[in-house]
């Protein structure tokens, strides 16, 4: 009786709630990773680091994202040499997208205009019950983090997190948080300009300043 009534209740669970299991962007392939900027300084100013020149049989950059392990590993004349993604500062793309490692997991430099705004773009299966089924759902979502001023740090894009760390000018934080009152309305991106709303309010405080 008891284990009918534990069944009955997990079955029910299922039915009622929405299950999310992440899954990642296609990954990096490493043949599309032009070199590594290992610091801010060198990413500032354009100082790419390119371990191998690729011109040997074996050379490669191996980004090793399988298990989300912690180091970057490139080959040159068959001599390995390590780099681990916290220490470096990002890496380059042969197309230009510049990449930087979040909890290991690479996140694309979309916007340096103010604060360095940082997207990672999956999907995730939601399961809904549709009559005595669920139905699997795969719906795409973007995660969004952010760093300021020597950028080791980086955080979620919240507006707990910028009124806390992102704002030190008082007028600057007054007119952000009175512009932006929830955390998704942080994340609107301007494509005529390249930027987020939220750093080009940010500079157009500044400039005024």
């Amino acid at each position: 009786m008891k284990q009918t009534i534990k069944i009955t209740a997990i079955a029910l669970m299922l039915c009622l709630s929405v299950q999310l299991f992440a899954q990642h962007e296609k990954e990096i392939k490493n043949s599309e990773v032009e070199g590594l900027f290992l610091t801010l300084s060198d990413f500032q100013n354009g100082k790419l680091t390119r371990p191998t020149d690729m011109q040997h049989k074996g050379d490669k950059i191996k980004l090793k994202q399988f298990f989300i392990s912690p180091d970057i590993i490139s080959v040159e004349q068959e001599k390995e040499t390590v780099f681990y993604k916290d220490s470096i500062f990002a890496i380059r793309l042969t197309n230009g997208e510049n990449y930087r490692f979040i909890n290991r997991t690479p996140c694309l430099i979309a916007d340096t205009s103010s604060l360095y705004i940082y997207t990672y773009k999956t999907t995730k299966t939601v399961y809904i019950q549709s009559g005595r089924h669920n139905r699997a759902k795969s719906i795409p979502v973007t995660n969004y983090y952010y760093s300021t001023g020597k950028h080791s740090e980086k955080f979620k894009l919240t507006l707990e997190n910028i009124r806390k760390n992102a704002l030190p000018d008082p007028y600057v934080h007054v007119a952000v948080c009175n512009k932006f009152i929830t955390d998704e309305m942080l994340t609107k991106f301007n494509p005529q300009t390249g930027r987020f709303e939220l750093n080009e309010i940010i500079l157009s405080l500044t400039q005024k300043n």
